[in-house]
């Protein structure tokens, strides 16, 4: 394991709960790269907790995509690159229209997606303007009322961060045509509301998803 990490003491509250996230913040935060081996004795020691919790954290995140097991039982971060991209692009492509069609068809309010618009437009670092592009996504998804489908977009959504950590950003992140995108599909979306009609939307939700995420050749765009 990269002698980088730092892991820190935890509370006796639930152990593997905070083993968990430090493990996975160390992870999506590049502190840990894909590959690093990841001991659970040398883990627990440096938390100051037996290896019980730290074993079961590990696990949990094999679960949901974050290491995987390397020889001898051991566990390692997932060795994941900008190769697998396209079909992360596409797994989210899925989950996200699936969310906007129960928005429309549920005529959900979307009003709470525009504080995250507001966000990219007053962001002033690149980190600040992924933040705010990644809320606003996961809040349409939050909005489409399926506690599964969330919760299988969190994960999706760590390992698309866990590639793009060691990949460059998308070169338009940021720039005002980037920021125009996100203003754009929020009227679309309001707009399928007000007519019940999806397509146009669906497509350049499409659209928008796979070129973010440099995989416009995976998905033959929709008619």
């Amino acid at each position: 394991m990269a002698s980088r990490s730092d892991f820190q003491k935890i509370r006796p509250m639930s152990l593997t709960d905070e083993a968990q996230m430090q493990i996975k913040e160390q992870i999506l935060n590049g502190t840990l790269r894909p590959g690093d081996t990841l001991p659970d004795s040398v883990i627990a020691e440096r938390m100051g907790v037996s290896r019980s919790p730290v074993r079961e954290a590990l696990r949990l995140l094999e679960q949901v995509g974050l290491v995987e097991k390397a020889t001898h039982r051991a566990y390692r971060v997932l060795s994941i690159d900008r190769s697998d991209l396209p079909e992360l692009a596409a797994l989210r492509v899925a989950d996200e229209l699936l969310a906007v069609r129960l928005i429309v068809q549920n005529r959900t309010p979307v009003d709470s997606l525009r504080v995250h618009i507001d966000e990219m437009r007053t962001a002033e670092s690149s980190e600040e303007f992924v933040a705010a592009d990644t809320d606003f996504h996961a809040g349409v998804v939050a909005l489409a009322g399926l506690p599964r489908l969330s919760s299988r977009y969190g994960a999706l959504r760590d390992q698309i961060r866990l590639a793009l950590s060691v990949t460059p950003h998308p070169s338009g992140l940021g720039t005002p045509e980037f920021l125009r995108s996100h203003e754009e599909l929020y009227d679309l979306l309001e707009a399928a509301l007000a007519h019940g009609q999806t397509r146009e939307l669906l497509r350049a939700w499409e659209l928008h998803v796979l070129a973010g995420m440099s995989s416009t050749g995976m998905l033959t765009p929709q008619d």
